[in-house]
Order: C-alpha cells, then structure tokens, then sequence
C-alpha cells in the first residue's frame, strides 16, 4: 500500500497557496475591523454586554477557564444559536461548527465526525451530556445520536472542541469532543409545551415542567418525534423519550444530583427488493441512570464522585427465503451496558498554579449473537488517571499540560500527553501552540467479531472473523490558533491552522479463512487490522460579527489537504465546508433567522459513491406574544437541500420541508 497519497490534480504548492491565500483573507479582515476609524461603525451594544456574552468552559481540561486560557479551541453553541438554528435534533447543530461533517444514512441517525474518517458511525468523536459519554459498544462503536433523551430546549449550551482531547477523556476523544451541558432544574422553572407539524410526516412534541420542594428542585421533560425521513428509501422513523433531573443542596458545600432518562424509536431500514436486507423495522431503546455528589469547597476548589449506567437494546429479525419451505432467520438482537465511576477534583496548587485530577472506571458489556456466533456476553473493562496543570507564570501567559494514562483489557495501555502554551499580548487577543496525543481504542467487534449465517446448521457465508490483537489508533495533532475580539464592532474572530497525523487506522482486510472454518476451499471473510494511515492540514475558522443588538452574523468555514494509505479513506474527509447563520430581529417580539449549510465532495466509508457539493438551507420567522398569565411563541421553519441533493448514499434525496412550532410557557 502506498502511504500518504496526495490529490489528485493539485500540487503541494497549490495546496500551501490555497492555505495562505485563505488565512491572509482573514488577517486582512482583521486588519481592516482593526483599522483606524473602524470604532465609527458601533452598533447599539456596548462593549460589556459583549464582553459577557463569553462564557467560562470547562471541556478542554476540567479546569473552569475563560475560552482565552483553554489548551483548546472551543466553539460554543449557546441558547441564542440553537433557537435561531432551526434543527430539529441534536446532531444538526454541528453544522454551525468549522471542521464538522454531517449525514443522515437514514432519517433520525444522524452521523457526525469532526475532519471526516467517518461512515454510518461517529466512532473518532466523544459525546457527554453532563459529563456522561453517549459512546455505544455496539458494532464498531461511537455515538448514537437516536439514544439522546432531552430535548432542544433542555440545553444551556454545548462546548464543542475542536481537536483531539484524550488527555482529559480517554480513548475516543479522538478527533473531537462535545459536552452537552443542560439546563438545571431551577433554570428550567416553570411549565412548557410544544408542538411542531409539517409536511414529510413531521410530528413532534414535547412538555417540560420544573419545581421545587425545600432544598429540592426537580426537572422532567418528555416528548416524541417522527417524520418520513429521506425520499428514495425505506426511512419513517419515531421515537418518544423521558428524561428526569434534580439536584438536592445538602448542605452549604455539599449538592447531590440526580438523573435519569429512557427513550424507544422505531426506524425504517432496508431496500425495496432486496431479499438479503429487505424494509423492515428495527426498535432501538436506550436508558440510563446517574448519580453525582459535588463539594464546591471554594470557587476554586471542587470535588466531584459521579456513577452512571447506560443501557442500549436493539431489536430486528427477518428472514431470508433460501428454500421454498425454510427460510434463514437472521436476528440482529443485541443488548449493551455501560457503568462508569468517576472521581475528580480540581483546586488551586499555588498562586499561579491550579490542577484537575481525577480517576475512572469502565465497565462494558454486549450481547450481540449474529455477531459474534455466540450467546455469551462479552464483556471488557478499561481505567484511567488523569491530570491536566495550568500555570499563569505572567498576565500574557498560560500553560497547560498534563495527560492522562488508559489501561483497556483488550487493547492495552495507551498514554495521552499534551502541552499547549497561550500568549495573550492584549488582553482581547490570544495566539495558541500547542501539541497533543490521542488514542481510539478498539470495540469488542472490532477485535472479536464473527459474524457468519449458519443455515441448518451449516456456515454459508462469513462476513466478519477477527483474528484480534487490535491496537488503538493514535493521533498526533499539532495546532497554531488565534482568538480575537472587537468589542466596539462587536466582533469575535477564531482561526486555527492544524496538523493531524493518524496512525493504526483500524480498517477491514479480506483474508483466506483458516482450516476448519471455511465453508468452501476459496471462501474468504473480512478482518479488522491497524493497516491505515492519514493526514489531515488546513485551517478553519469562525468569525461573529454582532453590529447591533437586534443582528447578529456567524460564519465557519474549513479547508484541508488529506492524504491516506487508502483512497477511500482520503475520500471520507472533506476538502471543504462552511455553514452561516444569521438572525435579525424585527421587532422586540418577532426574529427572523437564517442559515446555509455546504459540504464539499465526501464519499463515507463503507459507500460506493462520492456525494458532491451537498448543502441545506433554513429559514425560520419566530413571533412571541404575551398570553393570559403565560408566554406563548409561534414559528414557522422550512428547510431545503440545494447543490447535490443527494445524501449520504446515491439516491437517498434530502425533502423540502415546512413545519409549524406552537409553544406555551408557565
């Protein structure tokens, strides 16, 4: 195989120009906000209520900081964006963000990968909500949006990292990390009820309340959702969810918190004439539990010991005719459990040194017997210590370093370091270096799958047999990054140029069955080896430009050069994307918002066909009104596909669709 192969048609020099010419636009749109006279042009904010718009982030270390001090560039998708997005789910707000890929293989399974190496599973991400990773063990692993159970309004904001962070997460903070933080029970005070309809089978709804009793408050939402997902396939899908919150004050320095959510969704998979995968409908379900004590000693010293179980179950059968009497049954049932316990702390070491260090047990269990030929349930159990230092040695300098050591039963221990320096020569300005590590452990079907169909007691095909031994993948990642801000223009500006360098790509090799499991002399199955390499460098970036109180404009945008040992995985990532979002406010009770969303040529892996430009847009008009002892809003939302209207697979074709959102809040 023939390492790091280069595009096609376009020299490295081109590419160097294509990377300078985009970063000289920026520093020449940073010099011309910056420019003498430019302060004429101020909007109706003042430069705090711009300043205070910033909030501290807690992703990138565990350490509170201001975004200025993180070892990491982070966007924040706060409650103004999310609103004015017009996503219905989840993953479609990564859209916002510079670097993200988004797809729908299927309607409501959804598919997002930061810089791409990504198919039908966000296996080279971190998902949290509260802390709590929604990483799924099943198949290859990564994040099953569908197992989410809040909804859009249950989020304060997310903290989207951009880049790798297993110094502070571990094994699958690979090539990017996203903290949902959600709104706590006394933010969410109040009753609420919601109802969105449209054409494309759109249906959702939702209804939140939140009290308190004494030192109690509590939170419980709960809704569904359903719509007839993309044309040209088998794709109506529903599900309904539940999901609980609350956090007790025990004491003056001491609060317990609690919890809990279940959701189960009925989705359309297969293809029309096609007996080997024929439509179908396969019932997915998911819950979990948490329970978390906190001791906030001082503002600046915190411990924290959190456990929680999650459980993901999945249901589809079918037959296959093979005979014109018996059929073979193939049965994808499989059920996944996850425990974690976890112990962390940070505090101040000395005057300008502080620390998070903590510890962190994971169990894993899954049952999947088409998978893996047996009713056994396998079972894998990985830990880690961690500890990330920030030293302010001057006003204009930060350092973080530290790391974090994983032990994982069936792939060893893997070591993440990562040592970041910030320099901020004015206080509204900071330049980023920085380098980090990061590792992707192998799932248990990755190392042990063997996925056959046995029909009357006789193997006739193998797809998958591992001969195990898998390491984790590694990512080297270097980063150059800049953060500025224009409070009298109300201007945020953040670049970052990055160098990924991936090793020990896990990726399917066919290879001649051994003796005794091969069903003919020439049969074959795949393997999983780490046989793959790539490279990803480019630059992204996000400029917010709020001239007024009632405006505001945001735009991402990111470029790459990719190379890879394979084509196909040079193919997965993107050469471009780039999303804006604006939104207007017409009156003090009416907005109008906006937004564009383009991904560049993508074929993801496990796909056949190269998708081209695909992109959507949205406009959303929202009026509030003022209701007898309540507030009511009303908006209408439409969305359309535009360039290639393909998504994800050849075929599959994004619907315009229009949907009608009533709301009541107590």
């Amino acid at each position: 195989m023939q390492a790091h192969k280069t595009l096609p048609g376009a020299s490295t020099r081109s590419r160097a120009r294509l990377l300078e010419a985009a970063f000289a636009g920026v520093l020449a749109l940073i010099g011309s906000v910056a420019a003498p006279g430019a302060a004429a042009q101020t909007g109706q904010l003042s430069e705090q209520d711009f300043l205070e718009e910033i909030p501290r982030v807690i992703s990138a270390s565990r350490l509170p900081q201001a975004p200025a001090d993180s070892p990491a560039a982070i966007t924040v998708i706060d409650r103004e964006m999310i609103r004015a997005s017009g996503a219905r789910n989840l993953a479609e707000l990564f859209q916002l963000v510079p670097g993200f890929h988004w797809g729908t293989p299927r309607g409501g399974r959804d598919v997002v990968a930061y810089h791409g190496l990504s198919g039908q599973f966000s296996q080279r991400m971190q998902v949290l909500v509260d802390g709590r990773s929604l990483y799924a063990p099943y198949l290859f692993g990564g994040v099953d949006w569908a197992s989410l159970t809040i909804t859009l309004d249950d989020i304060d904001h997310i903290e989207v990292l951009r880049g790798s962070n297993s110094a502070t997460y571990g094994a699958n903070a690979f090539l990017g990390v996203a903290n949902i933080v959600t709104r706590t029970a006394a933010q969410s005070a109040g009753a609420r009820a919601e109802i969105s309809a449209g054409n494309n089978g759109i249906l959702d709804t939702s209804v939140r309340v939140a009290s308190d009793f004494r030192s109690l408050r509590w939170r419980l939402s709960a809704g569904s959702r359903r719509d007839n997902g993309l044309e040209n396939t088998v794709d109506d899908n529903s599900k309904i969810f539940a999901d609980l919150g609350a956090e007790l004050q025990i004491s003056e320095t001491d609060e317990l918190s609690f919890a809990a959510g279940a959701t189960r969704g009925d989705y359309g998979i297969g293809f029309e004439n096609n007996a080997g995968n024929p439509p179908r409908t396969e019932a997915l379900e998911s819950k979990y539990g948490l329970l978390r004590w906190r001791r906030s000693l001082s503002p600046t010293h915190e411990i924290s010991v959190t456990y929680s179980r999650t459980e993901d179950t999945g249901s589809d059968r079918y037959e296959i005719p093979v005979t014109p009497t018996t059929p073979l049954i193939i049965d994808y049932a499989r059920r996944a459990t996850r425990d974690s316990l976890e112990y962390q702390q940070y505090f101040d070491l000395a005057r300008d040194w502080r620390v998070s260090w903590g510890a962190q047990y994971q169990h894993e269990t899954l049952r999947a017997p088409q998978l893996f030929n047996t009713d056994e349930t396998l079972k894998t159990d990985a830990s880690r210590v961690f500890a990330n230092f920030e030293w302010r040695p001057a006003t204009t300098w930060t350092l973080n370093f530290g790391g974090l050591i994983e032990n994982d039963q069936n792939s060893g221990t893997n070591l993440a370091p990562r040592a970041v320096v910030n320099w901020k020569p004015a206080p509204e300005h900071t330049f980023r270096l920085g380098y980090s590590r990061a590792f992707r452990t192998p799932s248990l079907f990755e190392q042990k799958s063997d996925w056959r169909f046995v029909f009357q007691g006789q193997t006739i095909d193998i797809r998958f047999l591992s001969r195990g031994g898998l390491q984790a993948e590694t990512v080297d990642a270097s980063e150059l990054s800049y953060a500025g801000e224009w409070p009298s223009v109300g201007l945020r500006l953040d670049a970052r140029l990055f160098d990924e360098r991936i090793h020990d790509l896990i990726v399917p090799e066919v290879y001649s069955l051994p003796p005794g499991q091969e069903f003919n002399p020439e049969s074959d199955a795949y393997d999983l080896r780490n046989a793959a390499s790539a490279r990803i460098r480019g630059l992204e970036y996000q400029v917010r430009l709020r001239p007024s109180a009632r405006l505001t404009l945001t735009f991402s945008h990111y470029i790459a050069t990719r190379s890879a040992s394979e084509e196909y995985l040079r193919e997965s990532i993107a050469p471009y994307a780039y999303s804006l979002l604006g939104t207007l406010g017409i009156t003090d009770s009416t907005r109008f918002s906006a937004s564009v969303y383009a991904l560049g040529p993508v074929r993801w892996i496990g796909e056949s066909d190269t998708i081209g430009r695909a992109g959507l847009w949205r406009l959303r008009l929202e009026h509030s009104l003022r209701l007898a002892g309540a507030n009511g809003t009303v908006a209408l939302t439409a969305r359309a596909p535009f360039a290639d209207k393909q998504q994800f697979r050849y075929g599959q074709v994004v619907p315009n669709e229009v949907w009608l959102t009533v709301g009541v809040s107590y």
